[in-house]
């Protein structure tokens, strides 16, 4: 069965955002590394859509190498910070997206092969997101840079075609992220950009969205419900205050 995304109340053009899933092999004992990211997402064809990672994120050097990909459709917000916020030098001690919230499928079962660049190994498993309601697993099909400009200046990301080439659907899904969590993940993708301010040593950029990410979260304490919008937050705190030392 063809995918088409229609069949899952999804819209052409719209921005989704999802839980990006990209590999790398660990040559010394031959299995896969994977990575996860959150991303935007948006179909530009039944069963194509496009991703545009940043040239310096591992989910760009894995989609350059080998083109493998897998998306996440995730209800839970806070997979969403552990996946933006995890550092080989974490400074919260997050140094990779938590294991326990990966699951191993046998690929058989999918009708699909995996190649990973040159290896003759074929992978029979491959992890997805075990809350995930939906997944694709896909690769890239053409890939293009383009220019973008934001408050750091103007500077080239890549944009990905992927071609869905399987997909299972876990669960139905009803929810619609709420208030909390749509500025949840507002403040997530403040936070990233906090850390790029902080690395560029722009004080003034620095401190306006820092300024920006509070008001956030002071405005989520008034009506704020969700346990897993609290933890994001929680978290987000933490990452902020290890990025002011």
């Amino acid at each position: 069965m063809n995918f088409n995304y229609k069949d899952f109340g999804l819209r052409k053009l719209n921005l989704y955002e999802v839980l990006a899933i990209t590999f790398s092999v660990d040559d010394s004992v031959g299995k896969l590394v994977p990575n996860t990211a959150p991303m935007g997402i948006r179909f530009i064809e039944n069963d194509i859509l496009v991703i545009k990672p940043y040239s310096s994120t591992t989910t760009f050097r894995n989609l350059k190498e080998n083109g493998h990909v897998i998306i996440n459709f995730v209800d839970n917000i806070y997979l969403y910070a552990l996946g933006a916020l995890k550092e080989r030098d974490s400074r919260i001690g997050l140094f990779e997206f938590p294991l326990k919230h990966y699951h191993y499928l046998d690929v058989n079962s999918l009708e699909i092969k995996l190649n990973i660049l040159d290896h003759e190994k074929e992978f029979t498993e491959i992890p997805v997101i075990n809350s995930a309601w939906l997944f694709l697993i896909g690769k890239a099909i053409e890939e293009k840079q383009i220019m973008k400009k934001n408050h750091l200046g103007e500077f080239k990301i890549a944009e990905f075609k992927i071609q869905v080439n399987s997909f299972l659907k876990q669960k139905n899904s009803y929810n619609l992220f709420n208030r909390a969590e749509n500025l949840a993940l507002e403040i997530i993708i403040l936070a990233t950009r906090l850390k790029v301010a902080k690395e560029s040593n722009n004080k003034q950029l620095f401190y306006k969205i820092h300024e920006k990410i509070v008001d956030h979260m002071e405005n989520m304490e008034s009506f704020v419900k969700n346990k897993q919008a609290i933890k994001t937050i929680d978290l987000i705190s933490q990452y902020m205050s290890s990025l002011m030392n």
